[in-house]
């Protein structure tokens, strides 16, 4: 948004339309307006610059007549009354002790006709109400008085975690500031590290607390959160602390302190937070109702129409003391009647401090006008001072055992400063000797920081300071060393040698992705030396740092600030977690009414970690849908119980088996739960529930064996991958094949073992629910799982330092087979070799679960999908050609050998056609309808080029190139391998045009489909003719128009919903439907993309899984944003309308039931299937012509258009003269054997009951062979 060309005659517009500053001489002829029309729910923000010389301030408003047609000589001096008594205007003033140089005013139209004011982000209320926010407004400013110029910014946005959620949330909180907010300034400070290298001493050294030479290691649940502070930002003085939890019995000064806090103060704090800010508004509104009192008179005098008086210093005093008076007592009854008692003895202390700060500015303005010889100097630039913060602090001190690094990983947040801190005393390569415990390897402490910096940097989103010189990234990592004084006595080369170990950390970050979030300079400290000189650097570069953060100062809506001090003392009193309906009752009280912005508001928190609250994020769970855990740090104690539990000698004889298997298998049963347990037992649900939603755990199969022994009674059991034992020797679980199809998942430098340990946890509850089959063998870096009844697949994490996981998909047959088959038997060979849509399946779910895993919790997850290049480059390391070591290996980016025939690696060249034949083509990639016309061959006299000049260019070029080729690649070899007898081959040979006549008479021959091509295919394959291919698919890519119906769905139930698009295909109907070619990322999405805009119609295919899907979700967005017809069809029983997000685009919606099971709105219920099939032609017919000269399916097609009548007509032409053609023709089918493996189109375009045998019409092939 801009200013108007049209503005007062005072006013000059500066900045590429931004600024308005009025002129000098004069205090008003400043109206101006905006280019734009205000939108409601917009926010405008003026940043103003004043000057001392008037009185008055600015004056805002709406007008409903369009600027444009003003003229400018219409245009008054003043907004007030002048424009105010016009038609169309709405104007009111600014109070004037409101704005000062560097003020925002920020002006938001609501949706009930209100012009709500903030300044400074703080709200003033609505200063104009009744607004028609049906017609079409334009923002009104009058740079009045002592406001000189308005600058037109960008408005300060709701917190970030509001904005991720759309702008639903954004709306919501902003009709939530409306009744009054309150900045907020806090922060977490992380300590991070190596066990046993100083944190918990650096912690007590920046609080200055003394140093314990015996300081015993943070252990007991893996994060010590006793200690909390505030500073202020401009004040490096000591931190004022509030320990918690070292004494029974708090002190009334350790409550004050609390007080101090805010929401670090637990429960005090937020109270007094509060109340602060409820009497603070209540002291601004009793200003206000005095001040428009002593100012009614003065509104009548027209002092507005000419300058100031003389001595306006003093006259400025007089009316700025008078508007307060005496010392106002009395406090209206009506004001005070529900509130607290300690907000009214704030009110009152406010009162009595006002006075005093208003006669201080009248003093300092006395001696700003006293000053200024003249009005130029006004025009001076002014200066604005740095804003003073007081931030509130917590300290976590996390602990440096490995076991505990699964549970940190939940409270990374972007809103924290960290620090990482490691032992200067030791050697940053070597392995120390306290990680011994870790079983997942060695690791330096290098390898320590740079997994923690990954850790941080993943689980935060990117945010950067609003600075335009600052290119640091938020959250900052501070790195810092301690034991300064261990590594010399003599100062020169202690300093030296701290000097050589930043340099080589600071060598080890360069390039890293984390770089940019590394504060500098890193520091050394000695923490045993009380009041080290590096420790005071250190805490006031934290201030500074912490003070800068873009957070910092958000507005707090006053409601949700009360709801958050409820919230505090309902854990204060030990509830720890509660139903949705308790929780929105408690915000009921509140003011908080309406159920969207209790969702919204119980999100934000759950982003911020305040609290625990998956209701709104598409979770099928009735009981995780309605429950809120109101302290995550003891949720994450009770997670601790159950990951990091250590066998204890004194143990129930019976539980002995329980504790083994858990311990060597993983496996945790029932009856070891409720030991764990017993003290919580009866929040076991919520709680296995909450760990089965962070993918800690996955309920196994019920174990009937179990269940006999025990009377029948069946016992739960769960899979806990973080306890499984290490894998000595990968062969006890596969043995490799050379038809095995591998791939890697590359994770870009950072796959955790709890990450790994996810993607275990989903893969088990994938393969469950599709077969019921429990995995052969899991370990903690390795596991084999069953995918169907003739595939297996294994996952397999690299070495440490290779950061991605081994896919291998194998095709299961009897060793006995591959030991009595030799490797060169091609039939044998192709049977072992795993199926293109299998492979496409699983790895569709691998990142299908990443993607989902990046949305909720590694917000900065990266990944390729590849494969290792086969270029045979020599490895100089181990003196092979072709090196399968892990660290020398390779790779290629598969999405980009799907999409091209030749890839280039360092080495060479590289043909992908090995890689494509493990995908399936797109099915909506392919010829459709006849090839070729109609030729007689015996017609043409040697001569098939002339006779026919129609022919397909890419046939033609297709014969030039086979004409060209070598010996065993030419046409004659070509029609060798497809069978041609030596009487047939002559004949053509006697054409002009040999391989076109060849390549014409196979087409027309095999029956002049889609699927003669495809055999063409495999036939170049077999000669190696890559390049003839190529012509082949560059010219199925452009020889179709785009689908008509785009088919969302989830492969749960990808069966069903090929037989769905098959059944559309045959009553000519184009169809979109991703089975796993275009890969992920991008290159999907722009497929996606252009499916869905492209298409007639979109079929939503609903079952649990779509539902909770992030991409089916992201799918159906789009298209009811495109407003396309969406089709919802029902293939699982899911309750209607859904869950999520799904929710509001379904629920005005009605659906096709496939499975006969109806609910809300259901169709079709006690129809068959094929009426069902009908009832979703239908449907689509009224959005799509189906293309009636390529599909044969005249029953369904033929009742579908009966039922539309604008169809009726041509339907029943068409059809007639189909069925006619189909009656006179006669035609005999005959089965032909594949000459090749099918080739991906031919398996994906449909699906044939037996995938060697395909059926064509006319057929002359037989005869050939």
């Amino acid at each position: 948004m801009k200013f108007h060309n049209v503005h007062g005659s005072g006013v000059s517009l500066l900045e590429n339309k931004t600024v308005a500053t009025r002129a000098d001489n004069s205090f008003c002829n400043g109206i101006v307006f905006s280019d734009l029309p205000v939108k409601v729910n917009q926010k405008v923000c003026l940043e103003l610059t004043t000057v001392q010389t008037w009185s008055g301030a600015l004056r805002v408003g709406l007008t409903s007549l369009d600027p444009g047609k003003v003229s400018v000589a219409d245009l008054p001096r003043y907004a007030l009354p002048n424009l105010a008594k016009k038609e169309g205007y709405w104007i009111q003033p600014i109070n004037e002790s409101f704005v000062d140089t560097g003020s925002r005013v920020t002006l938001y139209l609501s949706s009930q006709g209100q012009l709500q004011l903030f300044v400074d982000g703080l709200h003033k209320g609505a200063c104009l109400q009744g607004l028609p926010t049906d017609r079409t407004l334009w923002l009104c400013i009058d740079l009045y008085g002592n406001t000189k110029s308005a600058k037109l910014v960008k408005p300060d946005e709701a917190p970030k975690e509001i904005l991720a959620r759309g702008p639903e949330a954004v709306l919501a909180y902003e009709e939530a500031c409306t009744s009054g907010t309150q900045p907020m300034c806090r922060t977490r400070l992380m300590l991070v590290g190596q066990d046993r290298v100083g944190k918990t001493s650096l912690k007590k050294a920046m609080m200055g607390q003394r140093y314990n030479v015996n300081e015993e290691s943070t252990e007991a649940d893996g994060i010590d959160l006793s200690a909390s502070c505030s500073f202020s930002t401009n004040n490096h003085a000591q931190w004022k602390m509030a320990v918690r939890g070292e004494f029974e019995k708090e002190s009334e000064e350790h409550i004050e302190e609390k007080k101090q806090l805010g929401i670090m103060g637990g429960a005090e704090g937020l109270e007094e937070e509060y109340y602060q800010a409820l009497a603070e508004n209540i002291v601004k509104e009793l200003q206000q109702k005095g001040k428009q009192k002593q100012e009614a008179p003065k509104g009548k005098s027209g002092s507005r129409d000419g300058p100031r008086m003389p001595l306006p210093s003093s006259r400025k005093s007089d009316r700025s003391v008078s508007s307060h008076g005496d010392k106002p007592h009395y406090i209206p009854p009506e004001m005070i009647s529900e509130v607290p008692d300690r907000v009214v003895q704030l009110v009152q202390d406010l009162l009595e401090q006002t006075p005093q700060v208003n006669q201080s500015k009248s003093i300092q303005s006395k001696l700003k006008s006293a000053s200024s010889s003249s009005l130029s100097k006004s025009n001076q630039s002014p200066v604005v001072k740095e804003k003073n913060r007081k931030v509130v602090m917590n300290i976590w001190d996390f602990a440096g055992q490995p076991v505990f690094y699964t549970t940190h990983q939940v409270f990374l947040t972007c809103r924290a400063v960290y620090i990482f801190v490691f032992n200067l005393t030791q050697d940053l390569n070597s392995v120390q000797s306290t990680q011994q415990e870790n079983p997942d390897g060695e690791m330096t402490t290098l390898d320590f920081m740079d997994f923690w910096m990954r850790s941080i940097y993943a689980h935060t989103s990117q945010n950067t300071s609003n600075t335009i010189d600052n290119t640091r990234l938020s959250p900052p990592i501070f790195v810092v060393g301690t034991h300064r004084n261990s590594l010399s006595t003599d100062p020169t080369q202690q300093e030296q040698m701290v000097e050589e170990k930043f340099e080589e950390i600071r060598n080890f970050c360069v390039n890293k992705p984390y770089a940019q979030h590394i504060v500098t300079p890193f520091v050394a400290v000695e923490n045993s030396i009380e009041n080290d000189d590096q420790v005071s650097a250190l805490r006031e570069h934290v201030e500074e740092i912490a003070g800068k953060e873009p957070y910092m100062g958000e507005q707090m809506p006053l409601h949700w600030l009360r709801f958050e001090r409820e919230l505090a003392n309902l854990v204060k009193d030990d509830f720890n977690h509660a139903s949705f309906d308790q929780v929105k009752e408690i915000a009921n009280n509140l003011g908080i009414s309406s159920d969207k912005e209790v969702k919204i508001m119980l999100e934000f928190y759950h982003d911020l970690g305040v609290l625990v609250y998956f209701g709104g994020s598409g979770t099928m769970d009735n009981l995780l849908r309605n429950t809120v855990m109101l302290n995550p740090q003891w949720l994450v104690e009770k997670f601790t119980c159950i990951l990091v539990v250590k066998q204890v000698e004194d143990k129930w004889d019976m539980l002995k088996e329980k504790w083994r298997l858990f311990q060597e298998r993983g496996i945790l049963e029932d009856a070891l739960i409720d030991h764990l347990w017993a003290d919580v037992i009866d929040q076991k649900p919520v709680l296995l529930g909450l760990m089965e939603k962070f993918d800690l755990v996955c309920q196994r199969s019920l174990d009937l064996s179990l269940s006999q022994s025990n009377g029948g009674q069946k016992y739960l059991s769960y899979y806990v991958p973080s306890h499984l034992a290490t894998c000595g020797d990968n062969k006890r679980l596969y043995a490799a094949y050379d038809t095995d199809i591998v791939f890697y998942i590359n994770f870009c430098g950072f796959l955790p073992d709890d990450l790994f340990h996810r993607i275990l946890t989903r893969t088990v509850r994938w393969t469950l629910g599709n077969s019921g089959k429990e995995p052969y063998s899991m370990f903690r870096h390795v596991a084999r799982f069953y995918l169907d009844e003739e595939h297996d697949f294994v996952l397999q994490m690299a070495p440490r330092r290779c950061h991605r996981i081994k896919v291998v998909v194998m095709r299961v047959v009897n060793d006995d087979d591959y030991s009595s088959v030799e490797s060169d038997d091609n039939d044998n060979y192709r049977d072992r070799t795993p199926k293109p849509d299998v492979c496409a399946k699983l790895r569709n779910f691998l990142e299908s679960s990443l993607f989902e895993l990046k949305e909720m919790w590694i917000k900065r997850l990266y990944y390729t999908v590849c494969v290792a290049c086969p270029c045979g480059r020599p490895c100089y390391s181990h003196d092979s050609p072709n090196c399968q070591e892990e660290l020398c290996m390779h790779f290629l980016n598969l999405d980009e050998c799907l999409s091209n025939r030749v890839v280039c690696c360092e080495h060479r060249r590289v043909k992908t056609n090995l890689f494509r034949k493990w995908f399936p083509e797109p099915f909506n990639m392919g010829f459709s309808g006849q090839i070729l016309p109609s030729i007689d061959m015996l017609e043409t006299h040697g001569n098939i080029e002339k006779h026919n000049p129609n022919l397909p260019v890419w046939v033609k070029s297709a014969a030039k190139l086979l004409n060209g080729g070598e010996e065993n690649q030419d046409w004659l070899a070509l029609a060798k391998v497809m069978g041609y007898k030596e009487a047939k081959i002559e004949k053509i040979t006697d054409d002009f045009n040999p391989g076109l006549a060849l390549l014409a008479d196979w087409i027309l021959t095999s029956g002049n489909t889609a699927l003669s091509v495809d055999m063409l295919v495999g036939y170049l394959e077999k000669i190696h003719r890559d390049d003839i291919m190529e012509v082949i698919q560059q010219a199925k890519e452009t020889n179709q128009d785009p689908p008509q119906v785009f088919i969302s769905y989830q492969w749960d139930c990808q069966d069903e919903v090929k037989a769905l698009r098959d059944r559309l295909e045959k009553v000519g109907l184009s169809c979109w439907m991703d089975i796993g070619q275009m890969g992920g990322g991008d290159q999907l999405n722009s497929k996606i993309d252009e499916g869905i805009r492209n298409a007639k119609a979109v079929l939503s295919c609903v079952s649990p899984k779509y539902v909770v899907s992030h991409h089916c979700n992201r799918e159906l967005s789009l298209a009811d944003l495109l407003a396309k017809p969406i089709i919802p069809v029902m293939f699982e029983p899911v309750a209607w309308p859904p869950p999520g997000g799904m929710s509001l685009i379904f629920s005005q919606l009605v659906y096709i039931d496939m499975k006969g099971v109806g609910g809300h709105g259901g169709t079709g219920i006690h129809g068959d299937l094929n009426d069902k099939y009908k009832e979703i032609t239908q449907r689509v017919i009224n959005y799509a012509n189906p293309d009636l000269t390529k599909y044969f399916d005249t029953e369904t097609l033929l009742s579908s258009k009966e039922s539309n009548a604008h169809h009726e007509s041509s339907s029943l032409s068409s059809m007639e003269s189909i069925d006619n053609s189909l009656n006179n023709n006669n035609l005999e089918h005959t089965t032909l054997r594949h000459p090749y493996p099918l080739p991906v189109t031919m398996v994906t375009q449909r699906e044939y009951t037996t995938p060697q045998q395909v059926t064509v019409t006319k057929c002359g092939v037989c005869t050939i062979l």
